[in-house]
């Protein structure tokens, strides 16, 4: 390649940058697993809760019921002392009548409750587990979140030293404006901003270009200039390749005639940095959206 400075300056930036979204994508993936474990503890909570307001209403339940059968226990009581002092045979039938609707009442209602009161008790049981349940996942929310804390603190060191180290490399060298496109193209090309172009082919997205964009190419690296590749927008540079391999790599010959095999706005003068990028970045058809 070419002696170019700015090249040699993306080159190495390339590499830190990758480091450093590779450590941003660790800190965004890293509470997966916390948030697994905290959905987990929300639905045991929620459990819980159930579990409780059934268990209060329950509680409530064996209550009234308990309210109700001991009244129709003294209701029954009563009627059968008042059997010994009839004196005629009506009355001891509508008595008995009153005692009979008494005793099933009695008995229906202590079916209930028994029956309400021992649900309560398996409530009971329910809402003991399931607060070990709770209290089981909730250590291990806690310490979990500990762990993770404490990776976090140190992904955040190290993308301040990543951060750090690309301002030292990009020094002078690289405008802040190139810097935050060159940014924005690692981080969307998965790692991979500035690649090489052997013969015509561009390394990053394999397609080929024109002859004489890459004889352009050639003479803007030559003066410290930056070009896009016109298809998959990262930044390209021409490497030198022995002649046996380059042939590989050359799919046609310069023609002669003015223009033909040009890329777009050639002959327009040299272009800025900020030029050259926003007409590669996929704004004309056929071009890649990074």
């Amino acid at each position: 390649m070419s002696d170019n400075d700015k090249l040699e300056c993306l080159r190495e930036l390339q590499k830190v940058l990758s480091e450093k979204f590779d450590l941003e994508i660790q800190a965004e993936t890293l509470p997966a697993d916390l948030r697994k474990e905290e959905t987990l503890l929300k639905e045991a909570n929620e459990k819980y809760l159930e579990l409780n307001e059934r268990y209060k209403a329950v509680t409530d339940e064996v209550k009234s019921l308990s309210i109700r059968y001991e009244d129709a226990f003294n209701a029954r009581t009563g009627y059968e002392k008042q059997m010994e002092y009839l004196n005629t045979q009506r009355e001891y039938e509508a008595l008995s009548k009153q005692l009979d609707e008494a005793r099933i009442q009695e008995a229906t209602l202590l079916k209930q409750r028994t029956s309400k009161t021992q649900e309560l008790e398996r409530l009971q049981g329910d809402l003991q587990a399931q607060e070990t349940v709770c209290d089981e996942i909730k250590a291990r929310v806690d310490e979990e979140r500990s762990k993770i804390q404490a990776h976090l603190d140190e992904i955040a060191a190290s993308i301040e030293e990543k951060e750090a180290a690309c301002e030292r490399i990009k020094g002078e060298t690289i405008s802040e404006e190139l810097y935050a496109k060159f940014c924005n193209i690692v981080r969307k090309k998965k790692g991979l901003g500035i690649v090489p172009v052997h013969g015509q082919v561009c390394m990053g997205c394999d397609r080929v270009l024109p002859m004489q964009f890459v004889i352009d190419l050639r003479l803007k690296q030559q003066s410290n200039e930056i070009e896009y590749c016109p298809y998959c927008s990262r930044i390209i540079y021409y490497e030198e390749l022995p002649e046996d391999i380059e042939k590989n790599y050359i799919f046609e010959q310069l023609e002669p005639s003015k223009g033909e095999g040009k890329s777009s706005g050639e002959g327009e003068g040299q272009k800025s940095d900020s030029d050259s990028y926003d007409e590669s970045m996929g704004m004309g058809e056929g071009f890649e959206d990074f």
